[in-house]
């Protein structure tokens, strides 16, 4: 497959965007230098949020139980605080019993030390079934075949799904990310789902997340038929998988979840989309920007999207649809890991309200130090440090209910390749699941976490006294690139 990878060098702590490369480990285990370039002050290694679910966890005593709720991992952070969210998904397999059973679908895998705990669960009697993207084939992946085999009429086994599970063209990718565990410690049904794959560079230079909860049957059911399917690796392309939910619809069968109140509400792909039917279209259509309450006060709805990659034709109708909403009177930020030219032209537009406050998480302290060059041999997009998230966050009305809160999370980006991969959206409410995404948001968009998208660029942090979209800030339209920048 003609492919293009995030590669992690070895000599360096930077991420390099490359046609033809392969996803690498990290060879170092202790945390990089200083970078020499930056020109914005180190963030705090850790946010409120990772404070509060880091007392949360200390606070368990006894028999494990899922500590649900959303966690986050901090790249900029101690390696403690790197691996957040990785401790979560081993802490969840070290505690599976024999006839308990642990479904994994991730789009890369290359963690040895998570291999080797999936292997000592299947030696106690776990049943571990993993399905991968086929970009890659790791020693961690190697390791995991030996011992569990890759026939999927078997008990275990670790499998490739060829340019996707539910598709059937080139270039399609099984992208999600999602864990089940029937039964771990005192929790069963779990279900964990978010932007996190198991790889050092999720760790080390990405921000991620992943939700987890448990104890919701009709949930844990819905993603484990869903795995199930994938498993089949079908030659033709599928319809979509059916909508389904936890409680309380408590079924699988489209229409019967509403996002607005049913636990877990999973919208998947591939599907067809369009700005008439597109589910990111249809969530920001049930949101209204102003509230007038009782006493005639003017309450707007707040929203923040946190978005690893937006480009092409499907991120500038995506881009214009939030734009609207700020524009409405919403009050609406935008921050991303990497956009097209064209779409952060439509997510700058002025609008009656002025610009939409808009910024990045992409940074490049290394711009001479690429080892592969870029295909027209002059951008640079050498990343130390992108958002791999792709949530949504919504506190006000939506869907009628002017005190709404819910959070949509999961693996597919605002492009084209977000709606033909093998992808998971999920909504959970509440007002402490919207208040612990906020909390993180705010921590991301903190200047020395992100960046003025308007005044910098990936490797000029200063700022610039106008307002640009200059090529350098961003991907060239029309250049053949490849799918993959955006796929990791």
């Amino acid at each position: 497959m003609h492919t293009l990878k995030k590669v992690l060098a070895t000599t360096a702590s930077f991420v390099v965007l490359a046609l033809g490369g392969q996803l690498l480990a990290a060879g170092a285990t202790t945390a990089a230098p200083a970078p020499q370039q930056a020109t914005v002050a180190p963030a705090a290694s850790t946010s409120p949020a990772q404070k509060s679910v880091a007392r949360e966890s200390v606070a368990q005593k006894g028999r494990y139980r899922v500590p649900e709720g959303a966690f986050f991992n901090n790249p900029r952070g101690g390696w403690p605080a790197r691996l957040r969210i990785e401790r979560q998904v081993v802490d969840a397999i070290d505690n599976t019993k024999r006839g308990s059973a642990i479904h994994i679908a991730l789009y890369s895998f290359d963690r040895i030390p998570v291999a080797r705990r999936l292997i000592a669960a299947r030696d106690r009697g776990v049943k571990v079934q993993i399905l991968l993207n086929d970009h890659q084939d790791t020693k961690a992946m190697k390791l995991l075949r030996a011992r569990l085999g890759s026939n999927r009429t078997k008990a275990n086994f670790i499998y490739k799904c060829k340019s996707g599970c539910r598709t059937d063209q080139p270039k399609r990718l099984l992208h999600s990310k999602f864990y089940l565990f029937s039964k771990t410690g005192g929790s069963k049904d779990a279900v964990f789902v978010g932007s996190h794959n198991l790889t050092m560079n999720a760790a080390k230079h990405q921000w991620n997340d992943l939700f987890l909860t448990a104890g919701d049957a009709a949930l844990y059911n819905g993603y484990l038929a869903l795995f199930e399917d994938m498993t089949v690796d079908y030659d033709t392309a599928q319809p979509p998988f059916p909508t389904f939910c936890g409680a309380p619809a408590s079924s699988i069968g489209g229409n019967a979840c509403d996002d607005s109140r049913d636990w877990g509400t999973t919208v998947t792909f591939p599907r067809l989309v369009g700005p008439k039917n597109d589910p990111i279209v249809n969530i920001l259509n049930k949101v209204q920007c102003i509230t007038v309450l009782p006493d005639g006060t003017r309450q707007r709805t707040k929203l923040a999207v946190n978005m690893h990659t937006i480009r092409g034709n499907r991120g500038d109708y995506l881009a214009d649809a939030y734009v609207q909403k700020f524009a409405q009177g919403c009050q609406a930020r935008f921050s991303f890991g990497l956009v097209g030219f064209n779409t952060k032209g439509h997510l700058a537009r002025k609008t009656p309200r002025g610009r939409m406050p808009l910024r990045s998480t992409s940074f490049d302290y290394h711009p001479d130090s690429s080892p592969v060059k870029n295909p027209d041999g002059k951008l640079d997009l050498s990343l130390d440090y992108y958002s791999h998230q792709k949530f949504i966050i919504i506190q006000g009305n939506y869907n009628g209910d002017p005190n709404a809160n819910l959070v949509f999370t999961g693996s597919s980006n605002w492009g084209a390749l977000g709606a033909y991969n093998d992808e998971v959206l999920a909504a959970f409410q509440g007002k402490k699941v919207a208040r612990q995404y906020m909390r993180q948001f705010d921590f991301e968009w903190r200047p020395g976490n992100s960046r003025n998208a308007y005044t910098t660029t990936y490797t000029k942090f200063r700022g610039e006294p106008e307002v640009t979209v200059r090529p350098e800030f961003v991907w060239h339209k029309g250049v053949d690139y490849g799918p993959h920048w955006e796929d990791d």
